[in-house]
Parts: structure tokens; C-alpha cells; sequence
């Protein structure tokens, strides 16, 4: 996200954050390849009248009723005030002070304060047009940014309320990735295979063996075969700041859903990706299919989709990416020969 997006502010009031005690009956089941699908007990997510002998319960969020008769909102269920990102398998992508980028999952967490950056997170209940924008359903200008709907992201993109657009996904295991879709009807899911831990390991690991051995997500990127992640976040960011066209041997934006050139080592077949390739600059892969077919470039190979401590919610820190100065990932994980 570009600099229109300012800082994301965790304000317990707001959401009404639930522990991680609360949560951990509540568990998400999932293998690599499946989507998760909730199961436990009815009343860790849901109470008939927002109401428990005559009042609501200190573990509730403060702002209800909540729509679909939850006991929280988005951010209220997915925000911890511990240090563990994945608690039996429930993903927390907001938490304390200790969620860095060495502890959070796949998609980055909201940060609490991004100290000199602006742009480092999608900011709930930002009012800015989102950068790039070229469309109609978005609301959020009118409503504020949110985690679903037509203020958001996940879900479908007709329905004003965050549940109504998920409606029935946390129960069935949407066979869309991470309830994303690369329409705004919600029709056409997009294609990917996700990681079981959403990348906790990946991402926690800072030691790599090279194998590409540790869980992490496949990514779709074949645009002529496929729904792809770069489509989905076209939804919102088809077109970057002015016109402009660009022959096919010189790009002006920085292009995805196209072939890395197989003489570059993260593009060659024949070289195996690492973990630190799949944590600091993920490929994606024709109908998600990894390790068959041409590697390519896709917008989550650069950036993480909640947030991260970097500008532009980066995967690394765009101003520590000098040609000649040695570092292996990053602009330069992809790019070389400027290494």
C-alpha cells in the first residue's frame, strides 16, 4: 500500500481484544492444501442476545451486537495480547509489541506503531482512497477500511457488512485462498495452496537449510490459466500513480503474473527454491502448481498483505537494497546480477 494509508493504531476499546486463553478452544484445522474450516463449541464465537445474566461478559468485544451473533468483530477474535502468532492453529495478525517481522505470520500483522513510516500497514479505518484505485464498489472512503466486504478485502465485494460477505466460510472451508477472490461477486475464488501454520515456521525461522523444507504458501500466477493473488490485489490497485505505456522489453511498473527469466537463479528450473527464497521473495506458479512450469513474479513477492515494519508493507527494507553491497534477498533475491 502506498503513503495515502496511514498508521494502524491497536485500540483495545475499539475492538474489545480477546486473550489468547479465550481463544484456544476454538480450533482451525487445516493440512497443506486444505482450508480451514472452525470447529468447537458454538459460544466461543457466538451468544444469542449479546447478553449473559443480564450483561456482557468482560471477554466479549465492547462495541456489539455484532452481526452473525459473534461476540466480536474481525480484529477483536484476530488480535492476541500475547507474543504467539498461531495458537492452535488460530492466526493472530495484530498483537503486543513483540509481533516484528520475525514473528507474525504469512501475511505481516498490523502494526502498532510504525515509528517514521506511514505506509507500512492497510490501515483499519483509513478514509484514503486506496492507491491505485480504478473502480466503483469500494466504500470504504465513505465507511473506513475494513477486513471484508466492500470496505475490504476478504470475502465478497458486494456486501457492506464484514460476516455478511464471509458468510459460511469460517464453517465450510471456502476452497478460495484465505477468502479472497479475484471478483467482486465473490464467485471466482483465487487459487493457491496454503501453509497449515501460515507460515509461523517460515517466518520464525531465521536459520535456513536450504531445502525449501519448511511449510510455507503456493502462490497463483498465471493470469492466462488462473486467478491469481496479483489479480486479487488489482481489485483494488489496478492502475500506480499516472499513465503511461510500456513496450515489452521495457517496463515502467514493476510487472507480475510474468516469467522470471530462467538466467536468473531464483527464475532457473533447475535451482531449488530455499526457505529464505519462500520467506523473503515467494514465486508463483501456473495454477499454483509449484515446482512444475515457469517461476513467476506476483505483487505478495515483494510485499505482505496485513502489514509489515517496512515502507509499503515490503517484505525488507527497501533502503538496505544496494547493488555491489552483498545482500542475496530482497530486490536482489530476484535481480542478480546487481548483487
Amino acid at each position: 500500500m502506498m503513503k495515502s494509508l496511514k498508521k494502524y493504531k491497536i485500540k483495545s476499546l475499539k475492538y474489545g481484544l480477546l486473550s489468547t486463553a479465550l481463544l484456544v478452544p476454538m480450533i482451525m484445522s487445516a493440512s497443506q492444501g486444505a482450508y480451514a474450516a472452525v470447529s468447537g463449541q458454538c459460544a466461543n464465537c457466538h451468544t444469542m442476545h449479546y447478553s449473559q445474566g443480564a450483561t456482557q461478559l468482560g471477554t466479549w468485544g465492547g462495541s456489539g451486537p455484532y452481526s452473525s451473533l459473534l461476540t466480536n468483530n474481525c480484529l477483536g477474535c484476530h488480535t492476541t495480547t500475547g507474543a504467539d502468532p498461531l495458537v492452535d492453529g488460530y492466526p493472530y495478525v495484530a498483537g503486543d509489541a513483540s509481533f516484528d517481522d520475525e514473528n507474525c505470520l504469512a501475511g505481516g500483522y498490523f502494526t502498532a506503531d510504525g515509528g517514521d513510516n506511514d505506509d507500512n500497514s492497510h490501515t483499519m479505518g483509513s478514509n484514503n482512497l486506496p492507491a491505485g484505485y480504478s473502480g466503483t464498489w469500494y466504500t470504504g472512503v465513505a465507511n473506513g477500511f475494513s477486513c471484508a466486504g466492500t470496505n475490504g478485502c476478504h470475502g465478497n465485494h458486494t456486501d457492506l457488512d464484514d460476516m455478511d460477505a464471509i458468510s459460511g466460510e469460517h464453517h465450510t472451508g471456502s476452497g478460495a485462498y484465505r477468502m479472497l477472490y479475484v471478483d467482486t461477486a465473490g464467485s471466482n475464488p483465487v487459487a493457491g495452496v496454503p501453509a497449515a501454520d501460515y507460515e509461523e515456521a517460515l517466518v520464525k525461522n531465521t536459520i535456513y537449510p536450504g531445502s525449501g523444507a519448511i511449510a510455507h504458501n503456493v502462490y497463483s500466477a498465471d493470469a492466462s490459466t488462473d486467478n491469481t493473488i496479483s489479480e486479487f490485489c488489482a481489485l483494488c490497485h489496478p492502475n500506480f500513480h499516472g499513465a503511461g505505456t510500456e513496450s515489452s522489453d521495457s517496463w515502467i511498473r514493476h510487472p507480475s503474473d510474468v516469467v522470471i527469466p530462467s538466467s536468473w537463479d531464483i527464475g532457473a528450473e533447475a535451482n531449488t527454491l530455499t526457505d529464505s527464497d519462500n520467506k523473503r521473495n515467494p514465486v508463483g506458479w501456473a495454477g499454483a502448481n509449484e515446482g512444475t512450469g515457469e517461476r513467476r513474479a506476483t505483487c505478495i513477492s515483494c510485499h505482505r498483505a496485513h502489514g509489515t515494519a517496512n515502507n509499503d508493507l515490503l517484505r525488507w527494507e527497501y533502503t538496505t537494497q544496494v547493488a555491489g553491497g552483498g545482500n542475496s534477498y530482497g530486490c536482489l533475491g530476484c535481480h542478480d546480477n546487481q548483487m
